[in-house]
């Protein structure tokens, strides 16, 4: 998920001393950028030009709709002029927006960027113990974080496996960050967390060349759960691994290298079915979610399937660029994973208890992913499972009647009954 942060430096009518957020957001958002750029001041007119304002506004739209309204908007005096603030609202999210006029009524600058991120209410005046600790994992060195309640008498450790890409350890995405919101909400239930940056975050070169599943995710997951136990200053009682999105494909595999040395596994949000068909479904989802298909959108699906059908019928090598195959990974990812499923893989281990959980408005990992691990995994008496109605693929709360990249730019939290449902389990596992 890429971050938005557009920055537009224009200049209101010297006309108008009193041009508002409003009226230049009208303005941009009926394509008068004629209008807005006759407002520039020299200074202005040569940092930002007409196309690059057109274009800035115009992808903005792209990515969270059409504009709709300011709301909130807060007036501060400057020595030479105003600065106004406000709430920048679209139709699939809200941006920040922050507008300066000089003293002759030029707009001096306008900043528009993402929401900030805010604490969850669970997380409001709670008192944890903190500790960072790095870990050394395959010649890499990989900070990380514990985060401990404050009465921890042998309490249970959950270490955190992120998703694809280069998180860091509260995996931010947008304005949310799912890990800090699970590490607080699990301190304030009596339970320690331990998050580290993923070394692709610290070490972007290694998502360069060839790379698998285990260069990318599994070694460092595993790493860091033996790191924090030969830890002889640390005292917990049992240990559980959560991985999510990508972290959760893999923990059928991390389970299985961790064996007795851990006392469960969380599957947060994981595929069951092959990785390049379901990258194959969110394209055509993502392509075909406004009801047209451009020329553009269906030469990335054409190509995307044709890809996609390379995978299936092996019709590559361990040394294929990423470039020619689908997502980020190159040939010897795919090939790594050539013979693996995490649904037989969990299947086949009838003693570590695992617990799988989906939210139902996750468009990444749509319930019919959930429906194959309950036809063939939700009754064996190791595994629990539980879907939450209207959360997202981050587990937090969305009103839209169709999940889309949209629900991750406003700032959310992971919703509260997730980790109290999560906690108990931890918990009964942990006993």
């Amino acid at each position: 998920m890429r971050n938005i942060t557009l920055l537009f430096i224009v200049l209101s009518s010297s006309v108008f001393a009193q041009t508002s957020i409003q009226e230049v957001s009208l303005l941009l958002a009926k394509h008068k950028y004629n209008k807005v750029f006759r407002c520039f001041d020299d200074n202005m007119k040569s940092k930002v030009s007409k196309e690059q304002l057109s274009t800035l506004w115009e992808q903005l739209e792209s990515t969270v709709g059409q504009y709709k309204e300011v709301k909130n908007v807060k007036t501060t005096s400057l020595d030479e002029g105003i600065k106004q603030k406000g709430l920048l609202q679209f139709e699939a999210g809200a941006l920040e927006v922050a507008l300066s006029t000089n003293a002759e009524g030029k707009i001096s600058g306008l900043f528009i960027s993402q929401l900030g991120y805010e604490a969850p209410e669970y997380a409001k005046n709670l008192g944890t113990g903190k500790k960072y600790t790095n870990f050394e994992s395959h010649g890499y060195n990989i900070p990380g974080e514990l985060v401990i309640p404050l009465e921890c008498n042998e309490c249970p450790l959950v270490v955190l496996v992120h998703g694809s890409g280069p998180n860091d350890k509260d995996e931010t995405i947008g304005p949310n960050k799912v890990f800090y919101d699970l590490a607080m909400g699990l301190a304030s239930k009596g339970v320690a967390t331990y998050r580290y940056d993923k070394r692709s975050n610290i070490y972007p070169e290694t998502l360069k060349g060839q790379f698998d599943l285990y260069d990318e995710t599994i070694n460092d997951a595993v790493s860091a759960l033996l790191h924090i136990q030969k830890d002889t200053s640390l005292h917990f009682g049992k240990y559980v691994m959560l991985g999510h999105s990508l972290g959760a494909y893999a923990m059928p595999l991390i389970a299985d290298s961790l064996g007795d040395l851990i006392n469960g596994a969380i599957l947060f949000s994981g595929n069951s079915s092959r990785l390049e068909d379901l990258i194959d479904y969110q394209m055509e989802y993502l392509t075909s979610f406004d009801g047209e298909i451009s020329k553009a959108e269906a030469k990335i699906i054409k190509e995307n399937t044709e890809r996609a059908q390379n995978i299936r019928t092996n019709n590559y090598t361990d040394s294929t660029s990423a470039e020619l195959l689908l997502g980020y990974w190159p040939g010897k990812f795919w090939k790594g994973i050539d013979n693996y499923s995490p649904v037989s893989t969990l299947s086949a281990n009838k003693k570590m208890p695992f617990f799988i959980m989906q939210g139902e408005m996750d468009y990444q990992i749509p319930m019919s992913e959930y429906k194959i691990w309950q036809d063939v995994v939700g009754t064996q008496p190791n595994v629990t499972m539980r879907s939450y109605p209207g959360l997202t693929h981050l587990f937090t709360p969305t009103k839209a009647e169709r999940s889309s990249p949209q629900d991750y730019f406003s700032p959310n939290n992971v919703d509260f009954q997730v980790i109290w449902d999560m906690s108990d389990w931890i918990k009964l596992v942990a006993k």
